[in-house]
């Protein structure tokens, strides 16, 4: 198969990730074909990129065997794979569609990507490494995850399946892979369903932030303007083909100083709303402590490392919100 070196795929392209990547790539000249299940007209993390000469969106579900088919470029550089479902509350709300998702759809580009020797940049995630204690994180440390009953690991299990899939058809027929795994992204147009965009959107708002369990749980929270360049780097390195790469910021912080720093960068007097996750959620959630990533293998292989510190990457975040009404809608 002839490869137009132009031409990229990406899944999930209306992602917080996936918007970001798409418009780096257009800047980069490359020929963009990507899809997601939205409808592109009304989706704002879109507006950017969707009226681009060389941006070609398609909407469908990575589940249907057809359309995956239809949409597939086998000339295609690269597959850029981010489609998944993400989210604590939503894993929770509906795990058959989380893991179908991650897995099926997977599966079913993995077997077009091999048939035609496409590469796949596959983004995978830090709960992969579930509440492992020895911190921090390498690539090859054990999974420890919790009990089956307790549904935020239908994530990292499905995640980890997904990785088994790749190295397997790595290890087979010398496919080139890679597999990136994301430390706590952050930053313009994230779902404010998480950590820090949560708390942005409810406190530019004027709604007080939430503190989940006295908030000494700590994070490393890595923004979007670092992640992007990783996951170029990790699509294009032959250093990276058969590997996995954490992409993460190693500068921990605990949730009540994220949340001051929210506070703070958006000049508020606000006070945090104590959270006890046991009574909001029930036995079905659990927490991790610590999550906190080994970093040198993203350097040596693609000389690449998180510099925005999470006070910068809070601020910009705070000032793209105030520019955008819609978000704060």
């Amino acid at each position: 198969m002839t490869t137009n070196s132009s031409a990229v795929m990406i899944t999930g392209v209306a992602g917080l990730i996936g918007s970001h990547l798409a418009e780096t790539l257009l800047a980069q000249g490359h020929q963009v074909f990507a899809m997601d299940v939205v409808d592109p007209a009304t989706c704002h993390n879109l507006d950017l990129v969707r009226d681009h000469p060389a941006f070609h969106y398609t909407k469908g579900d990575i589940r249907d065997p057809a359309f995956i088919k239809a949409f597939f470029r086998p000339d295609a550089a690269v597959l850029y794979h981010l489609a998944s479902v993400v989210g604590v509350n939503r894993y929770m709300e509906d795990p058959l569609s989380l893991i179908d998702i991650a897995i099926i759809g997977t599966r079913n580009l993995i077997e077009l990507c091999e048939r035609h020797g496409v590469r796949m940049l596959f983004t995978s995630t830090s709960e992969v490494y579930g509440r492992n204690p020895a911190v921090p994180w390498r690539e090859d440390d054990d999974r420890v995850l919790g009990a089956t009953n307790v549904d935020r690991w239908s994530y990292s299990a499905s995640k980890g399946v997904c990785e088994h899939m790749l190295f397997g058809m790595h290890h087979k027929s010398g496919w080139p892979m890679s597999i990136v795994r994301f430390f706590n992204v952050y930053g313009p147009r994230q779902n404010p369903i998480y950590v820090v965009s949560k708390a942005v959107h409810r406190v530019l708002n004027g709604v007080a932030p939430e503190l989940y369990d006295g908030g000494q749980q700590t994070r490393c929270l890595t923004y979007i303007g670092d992640v992007i360049g990783g996951v170029i780097a990790a699509a294009n390195s032959d250093a990276a083909i058969g590997q996995a790469i954490n992409l993460g910021n190693p500068v921990e912080n605990t949730m009540a100083e994220v949340v001051q720093m929210v506070l703070e960068e958006a000049g508020s007097s606000l006070t945090p709303i104590p959270v006890d996750t046991g009574k909001r959620y029930g036995d079905v959630y659990e927490d991790i402590g610590r999550r906190v990533p080994a970093v040198d293998k993203a350097a040596q292989l693609l000389g690449w490392r998180a510099t925005t510190s999470a006070r910068q990457g809070i601020a910009n975040t705070i000032a793209w919100a105030r520019e955008n009404p819609w978000y704060l809608a």
